[in-house]
């Protein structure tokens, strides 16, 4: 199978028929996004774990950043640069940085956008 049949598979819902091999791929995951972000969640650890990939995938698709390893979703540094690329991949980050007033603090001067997809209570927990 070649990445345009593998890509139809995906297309198609058939993520089954797609040889493991195909979503270690940085090409075929993107472009898999490509045809819908969701398919992010079907790409090897690896990618997952690949910041510089990460940020590629989320710079268009946000909402993907939930299928992102768990270690990116906790890290301070990779979140706030990830800002600058999409604010909607708050909804996804540690449920602790949500509850962190220093770190909403540094997310909202990096990305004042990022106060739309915090919880409503973050302007709560800030004047505390």
């Amino acid at each position: 199978m070649n990445k345009w049949q593998a890509l139809e598979n995906v297309l198609n819902n058939y993520h089954e028929n797609v040889p493991e091999d195909f979503w270690l791929d940085e090409e075929f995951v993107f472009q898999a996004c490509h045809w819908n972000g969701f398919n992010f969640r079907f790409a090897n650890l690896s990618l997952k774990k690949n910041k510089k990939f990460v940020l590629k995938i989320i710079k268009y698709w946000g909402y993907s950043f939930e299928y992102a390893d768990d270690t990116l979703k906790r890290d301070r540094n990779f979140i706030l640069e990830a800002l600058s690329f999409n604010a909607s991949i708050i909804k996804h980050i540690d449920p602790s940085l949500k509850n962190d007033k220093h770190f909403i603090s540094e997310a909202l001067k990096t990305c004042h956008l990022a106060s739309d997809y915090f919880d409503e209570n973050f302007e709560k927990k800030q004047n505390l």
